[in-house]
């Protein structure tokens, strides 16, 4: 057995077990915590003026949304894309402009980029609301499987109802 394997005994006495089903926890309550804010957002946007200020976008996002198997849109829209996305807007923009311009301005900009990159306007509000809760749960916890989880659970609640007609 390797040392601190399940074999040795030493896992137990260590903790270390105990401190990974805390964040295992952690993880499913964040995902949790994403697929509630993530629907409650899109519900407040979907019965807003919004959707008749720009017609184009629901037509589009449905049309792309239906146009992907369940096994890929789920492994595209609610893995791959919020994995690399926190990546990018989290771990990599919003770090470096905390690190010159503290927390209000980082998570703004940061914020701002990632509805930018959603281009097209009602995802792009969406986007920029849960960019702003991102930054600030990845503030306080300064771990980036919080918004990767936060981001997953909105995503994976909101296409998965997308994809039910709901």
């Amino acid at each position: 057995m390797f040392p601190g394997s399940y074999g040795s005994g030493k896992m137990f006495k260590t903790g270390k077990m105990k401190d990974g089903l805390k964040r295992a926890v952690k993880i499913l309550f964040y995902a949790a915590a994403g697929a509630v804010s993530g629907l409650a957002l899109n519900l407040i946007i979907m019965h807003s003026p919004l959707p008749e200020m720009f017609p184009y976008y629901s037509e589009k996002v449905m049309e792309n949304v239906l146009s992907v198997d369940m096994v890929s849109g789920i492994f595209l829209y609610c893995v791959a894309g919020p994995v690399l996305e926190e990546i990018l807007f989290r771990r990599i923009v919003y770090d470096l402009l905390y690190r010159y311009t503290g927390f209000a301005a980082a998570a703004v900009i940061s914020s701002f980029l990632f509805a930018a990159y959603h281009m097209n306007m009602i995802q792009g509000i969406y986007a920029f609301i849960m960019g702003m809760f991102f930054c600030a749960m990845y503030h306080r916890d300064h771990e980036i499987y919080v918004p990767v989880a936060l981001h997953i659970g909105a995503n994976l609640a909101v296409w998965l109802f997308s994809n039910m007609g709901v």
